[in-house]
């Protein structure tokens, strides 16, 4: 048998490839125990890192897209031909079963024939074992449920270091129930804040684009960075993901528009014949209305009106028809119960109650035993929870940035939201009683391993989480 030098492994992320290179002869190897203020420069897996602010325990090469604490600088210098790596095994996006065997596997090849020393396996960023002879590969038994990356480098006799693509799979559990294949994971995307390249596509189904306003006459004003929403639907589409508009929010209470061109079916005529428009020209698959908030009464039938209207043109173009709609109480009664057979499903605002424990997990029952309770199906039920806190409306990533332990609890003393725990007991009641699960809004996530969106999808797909909570 081939020696094999196997170690442990623990939950860090993959490096990501980058173009430039810089001279990291002066610099020292990034340590999850040291602390880095601004500044400090480091190196990864060949790759140097300069820090924006305090970080310990970050992992460079999980950390450092547009808004995290690690600035990728490029590779470190190397002028000498290096070897050419490949994984061979697991083929990409694989599913194993925990506990199951498997040989994790490399081609290696070096262009100027110079023998090979040794090939690394990085599972997460962490090497588990090292290969020192052809064919390089080395025995693992699946672990960690979830989502991985297997990253394979070579060292050359001369100290070249190559590297191969990182290889996606995922260990998979087979005594948890499976998820609904119909459960929605719903996100919004503001047009203001956020970058498309951060939103984990694989573990959404549909993501609302906002938002487009209305005039008084129907027509609609100019969207707010077109070319940021053209670049989310290509990229959605590129994953299976569904994208719509969203219309409306809450613009400051300010629904006038709303309620001037809804009065009127020359006005509700011009606005879906603009929206249907918008949604072909951009591609679109469907409309998320988010008239906050139509009142009971005239306001209420004129919203009707409008919500079947709009229904119509777009069901005959295949399209999705979805709507936010406040939690519960007496705004509830300006969504009459005939448009529940006019949309796919209905959105749930179950947060900002007070500034208190503004989401809590009681607040979220009773506002799907209300919509209920009027008719609206389970599969048409989708339960919104917050991505961020009040009173202080800090995003949640920022509160497991100031501190890591704040993404196990719903409140850091001052602010209160949904931690990880919260998150899951919402998405396992609404995988029981509801149709799926939404947030607002993506940006808002941790991009590390304590996002909340992969809570949400791991708990819908029957997945154990992968991370854990003290």
């Amino acid at each position: 048998m081939k020696y094999k030098n196997l170690l442990m492994a623990l939950p860090l992320l993959g490096a990501m490839e980058v173009a430039l290179a810089v001279d990291c002869s002066n610099l020292t190897d990034w340590q999850a125990q040291s602390v880095y203020t601004k500044g400090d420069s480091v190196t990864y897996q060949s790759v140097s890192y300069t820090a924006k602010w305090w970080t310990q325990n970050q992992n460079p090469a999980n950390n450092s897209t547009t808004y995290a604490v690690w600035n990728k600088d490029g590779n470190c210098d190397a002028s000498e031909p290096v070897p050419q790596v490949t994984v061979t095994s697991p083929s990409n996006n694989t599913s194993i079963i925990i506990g199951t065997p498997i040989d994790l596997a490399a081609s290696v090849s070096h262009p100027q024939n110079i023998a090979i020393e040794r090939a690394e396996f990085f599972i997460d960023g962490t090497l588990i074992a090292t290969d020192n002879t052809a064919p390089y590969s080395v025995p693992w038994q699946a672990q960690g449920l979830g989502s991985h990356q297997l990253q394979v480098f070579a060292v050359d006799a001369a100290g070249g270091r190559g590297e191969s693509s990182a290889v996606n799979f995922t260990v998979a559990a087979d005594d948890f129930p499976p998820g609904d294949p119909n459960f929605k994971i719903v996100g919004y995307f503001p047009s203001w804040q956020g970058a498309v390249s951060d939103i984990q596509f694989d573990k959404l189904t549909h993501i609302n684009y906002s938002f487009l306003l209305p005039n008084a006459d129907g027509t609609l004003q100019p969207l707010e960075n077109l070319s940021k929403m053209t670049a989310l639907v290509n990229s959605a589409h590129a994953n299976n993901v569904k994208v719509g508009i969203a219309i409306g929010g809450w613009n400051g209470g300010d629904d006038s528009a709303f309620e001037t061109f809804a009065a009127s079916a020359q006005g509700r005529a011009t606005f879906v014949r603009e929206v249907m428009a918008f949604v072909e020209l951009h591609n679109l698959d469907g409309v998320d209305m988010d008239w906050e908030y139509p009142d009971p009464g005239t306001s209420a039938n004129n919203y009707a009106l409008l919500m079947k209207e709009l229904s119509v043109e777009l069901r005959a173009r295949g399209k999705f028809l979805t709507a936010a709609a406040v939690a519960l109480g007496y705004t509830g009664g300006g969504v009459l119960e005939s448009v529940f057979q006019d949309i796919d499903f209905l959105n749930l605002m179950a947060y900002d109650a007070n500034n208190a424990d503004h989401a809590s997990m009681q607040y979220a029952k009773d506002s799907i035993a209300y919509w209920q309770s009027r008719g609206l199906s389970k599969e048409k039920t989708v339960l919104g929870v917050p991505f961020y806190a009040r009173p202080t409306w800090k995003r949640y990533r920022t509160l497991v940035q100031e501190n890591p332990a704040n993404a196990c609890r719903d409140s850091d003393g001052t602010s209160y939201y949904n931690g990880i725990p919260t998150i899951r007991a919402k998405t396992e009641y609404a995988k029981l009683n509801a149709g799926g699960i939404m947030n607002w809004e993506l940006s808002h996530d941790s991009k590390g391993p304590a996002s909340i969106l992969t809570a949400k999808w791991e708990v819908a797909n029957g997945l154990a989480p992968s991370y854990t909570c003290q």
